[in-house]
């Protein structure tokens, strides 16, 4: 009767150390992940390429037009 008590804790003191090792290691990957995003976002937003604006013609010719 102890015996299969403690061995019932065991198993499930087991199982939680398991799913806490596997949530740990989600987290970090995770964690990891936001990181390059955010790497990247701020990649994107201080290197933006310059806009370029254009009219053209009613005969199609481009006209350049410069940002005020």
């Amino acid at each position: 009767m102890i015996g299969d008590r403690q061995q019932q804790a065991r198993y499930q003191s087991i199982f939680y150390r398991d799913s806490y090792h596997k949530i740990l290691n989600a987290l970090i990957y995770s964690c990891f992940i936001i990181l390059i995003l955010i790497a990247v976002t701020i990649y994107l937003i201080l290197f933006q390429a310059p806009t370029h604006y254009y009219a053209t013609t009613l005969g199609g010719q481009i006209i350049p037009m410069y940002p005020i």
